[in-house]
This record gives C-alpha cells, sequence and structure tokens, in this order.
C-alpha cells in the first residue's frame, strides 16, 4: 500500500531532500576546504597554500598531508617571507619549533644573512635559541667554520653549546671526521663535549667502524677520554652488539672501563642477560664492577628476575658486591620485598650489608609499616636478625622506637647485642633520655655491664 502523499506533503518531501543533498555536498566542500588551509590561512583568503591539493580531489584515509618539517623545508628554500609567516602563525608550540627548525635550516643553507637576521627579531628564551641552532646549522652544510665563527663573535655562553652541537652534526652529515676534529677543539670543555657528541652521532649512523676508529686514533690523554665516553654513549644507544665487540678489542685503553660501564648502563635496561653473558667475558678485575651495574639497571626494571639470575652466582667477591647492590636498588622500589629477599639467603657478610641497606631504605621511607611488618614475622632466627637490624637503624633517628624493637628479640644472645648496640647510639645522642630509659627497665646483670661507657 502506497502512503497517501497529497501535492503539499511530496513537495514538502522533495524540499526536505534537496536540502539534505545540498548540506552535505557543503560539508564535503568545507571538509576539503579546512584540510588544504595551513596556519597562515587564517583569516586571510590570499595566503599561498602549502599542499596542492584541489576541492576536485577530495581526502581519502591513503592521503598523506605534509608534516610540519617538510612543509618549512619547502618554503625555506622556494619562498622564505611567506615561510616565515605561515610558521609564526603556528600556534602549537611543539608544531611550531618543528616547522621552524626545518624552515630555518634550509633558508640559511642559501642566505644565512636573511635567516639569522629574522632570527634576531624574536624575544629571548628558548624558542630564539632553537632557532639560532637551526639556522647555523644550516649554514654548516655550505660553510661551517663561517657558521662557527659567527657563533663564537655573535652569541652569548649560553647560546653557543647547543648552537655549536648543530653546527657540529650539520657538518658531521658530510665531513664527520672534520666535525669531530674540529669539536674537540672548542672551548670550554661543556662546548666540546656537545659539539663532539653530535658529530660522532652523525658519524656513527653512517660509518661506526671509522668513527671508533678515529677516536681510538687520538693521543692519550683527557681528549681522547671523552672522546671514547661519546663514542660509547651513542654507539651503545644504537646498537650495542656490535658496540660490545668492539670495546672488548679495545679494554686497554686509558677509559676503557667507563666505556665498559656507559655501554652496560643501555645495555642492561633492553636485554640484561646478553649484557651480563658479555660481562663473564671481561678481564675478573672488571667483572665485579661490570656486573654490578647489571644488577642496579636490571633490579630498576624486574628485581624478581634480577634476584633469581643472582642466585646462580658462586660465592666470591662478584657475589659480594652484587648482592647488596641488588637490595638496595629493589629496596628503593618495593622495600618489603627486598627485605623479604635478603632474609632468605643464606648468612653471609654480603647477606648482612644487603640487608642492612633494604631495612635502613624501608625505615626511611615508611617507617611506621617497616615496624608493623616486622612484628608480623614469626619468631626465629630470621626475625631476630630482622628486628637487630632494623632496631639499630630506627635507633639512630627513633632511638626510642629501635631500642624497644631490640628488647623483642627471642634469642638471648642476640637481644643482648642488639639492646646494647641500640643503647649506645641514643646515650651518644641524649644520655639523659637514655640512662632514664635503662632505669624503668628489668635488665639483666651482664647486660647493664656492656651497656657501660
Amino acid at each position: 500500500m502506497l502512503w497517501p502523499f497529497n501535492r503539499s506533503t511530496t513537495a514538502i518531501f522533495l524540499g526536505g531532500v534537496l536540502v539534505g543533498i545540498l548540506g552535505i555536498t557543503i560539508a564535503q566542500q568545507i571538509f576539503v576546504s579546512k584540510e588544504e588551509e595551513q596556519p597562515a590561512n587564517a583569516g586571510n583568503a590570499n595566503a599561498p597554500a602549502l599542499t596542492h591539493l584541489t576541492h576536485a580531489k577530495k581526502l581519502s584515509s591513503d592521503d598523506v598531508l605534509p608534516t610540519w618539517s617538510e612543509r618549512g623545508k619547502k618554503l625555506g628554500y622556494s619562498d622564505p617571507t611567506t615561510g616565515w609567516e605561515q610558521g609564526m602563525s603556528i600556534t602549537n608550540a611543539r608544531d611550531r619549533l618543528e616547522y621552524m627548525a626545518a624552515f630555518l635550516k634550509s633558508w640559511a643553507t642559501e642566505d644565512p644573512a636573511s635567516a639569522l637576521q629574522k632570527v634576531s627579531e624574536l624575544s629571548a628564551g628558548r624558542f630564539k635559541n632553537e632557532c639560532l641552532a637551526a639556522a647555523c646549522a644550516g649554514w654548516a652544510q655550505r660553510n661551517p667554520m663561517a657558521a662557527a665563527h659567527w657563533v663564537e663573535s655573535n652569541l652569548s655562553a649560553a647560546q653557543k653549546s647547543e648552537t655549536y652541537a648543530a653546527i657540529s652534526a650539520s657538518w658531521a652529515e658530510t665531513a664527520p671526521d672534520l666535525a669531530a676534529a674540529w669539536a674537540i677543539t672548542l672551548q670550554p670543555k661543556i662546548h666540546a663535549e656537545t659539539a663532539l657528541s653530535k658529530a660522532l652521532e652523525a658519524w656513527i649512523d653512517h660509518d661506526r667502524n671509522s668513527a671508533a676508529a678515529w677516536v681510538a686514533s687520538q693521543p692519550e690523554g683527557e681528549v681522547r677520554e671523552m672522546a671514547l665516553l661519546h663514542l660509547a654513549i651513542e654507539w651503545s644507544g644504537q646498537d650495542p652488539v656490535s658496540a660490545s665487540e668492539w670495546i672488548s678489542d679495545h679494554l686497554s685503553l686509558n677509559g676503557a672501563s667507563t666505556m665498559v660501564d656507559t655501554l652496560l648502563n643501555s645495555w642492561s635496561s633492553e636485554d640484561p642477560v646478553a649484557a651480563a653473558n658479555w660481562v663473564s667475558h671481561l678481564p675478573q678485575e672488571m667483572q665485579e664492577e661490570a656486573y654490578a651495574t647489571v644488577l642496579a639497571v636490571w633490579a630498576a626494571e624486574d628485581p624478581a628476575k634480577a634476584s633469581s639470575w643472582l642466585q646462580t652466582f658462586p660465592s666470591g667477591k662478584t657475589r659480594e658486591r652484587a648482592i647488596p647492590v641488588l637490595a638496595e636498588t629493589w629496596a628503593h622500589i618495593d622495600p618489603k620485598a627486598a627485605v623479604a629477599w635478603t632474609i632468605s639467603l643464606p648468612e653471609s657478610s654480603e647477606q648482612s650489608d644487603a640487608l642492612d641497606q633494604s631495612v635502613r631504605i624501608w625505615s626511611q621511607k615508611e617507617r611506621e609499616s617497616l615496624t608493623t611488618w616486622i612484628n608480623s614475622q614469626p619468631s626465629g632466627p630470621a626475625a631476630d636478625r630482622l628486628r637487630a637490624t632494623a632496631s639499630l637503624v630506627i635507633a639512630e633517628k627513633h632511638p626510642l622506637e629501635g631500642i624497644t624493637m631490640a628488647t623483642a628479640i627471642s634469642d638471648p644472645a642476640v637481644r643482648q647485642d642488639a639492646i646494647v648496640d641500640a643503647y649506645h647510639y641514643w646515650q651518644s645522642t641524649d644520655a639523659k633520655a637514655a640512662e632514664a630509659w635503662k632505669k624503668t627497665q628489668k635488665l639483666d646483670a651482664a647486660t647493664i655491664l656492656r651497656m657501660e661507657p
């Protein structure tokens, strides 16, 4: 059955359809128009578009708009005046910086004087400093030494370090050896370090072996050690396995231990097992400190797995050094778990050190929860060791709490030692209060005798 339209109803219906179609068409045009607009177009119908989209071509999900850096780079070469206006109209700070860095670098490649003159008009601050660095990086692609001389004569000390680094990175794209050689001549040392770091980063991207060979060829001394450090930093961040191979072949160099430490700090956060396996092939005298580094980093990421791995270690100096390091790092993350783990270890000097460290950290972070947890532990040798350690640690700032905990120890000999130790500490800080407490206690003669100064 057909709906009984009359002429009036039909006209209204058709009119609504036409309005709907027109609305959809207008919305599509607005969408395309908005996608075409660039930041400088707002309120300026005559500003040139940064893309070549047309109203005839609707955007699809496969269309990719240029990035801010791509837009800036293009206008830096083709139309700097418009490019500057476009960049300064971008309201989002991060987008504006991305655009301006690329724009100024490309502009200064062709006309550094004009680019730097325009940057000089900016207000002092972080944005201006980064724009200066970008412009000088562009200049360095054509004449790095001219850019460096300009920086030396025109920028403040606070601005120089970042700008020298930008010059070095840009220069190293085509002549990394010259960039690195220039970087190490800079004064003061902070300028040299930041510039050399950027030169080596670019060089390692291109040819890490020649970068490493250049560093190793430098005369022995502070400069080479600085270069070795930054080589390790940049290479370890990119490819720790190949970095470890090179470092293994150059352990005789002064500064090798710094390279090892730098490598392990980076590698252990990504693949601690591989890092630890590499450490096992180091000379014996380097392993103790190296394993401690791996464990400290690993414990910050996954202390439970790090502790399981450490359990496989035989007795010796490496284990003695590693256990307290792991306990200390773990205690900063989860003191209860760290203390529970150290109590479970066999009695040894390293276990005692680890327990002292973890209890101390827990006491500093949450003394009341530590005390509550200790009081909930069943009587026995483990609980006695825990109370003995905690009583002295707590007594350092809260002597009454510390010595009270010592009195709860079940083993008479351990209890006496703990009470006497806590009392002597209290006596050294507040003898009157300590003596008053002693008079209220029913202590045996042997304990009282040991309390005497």
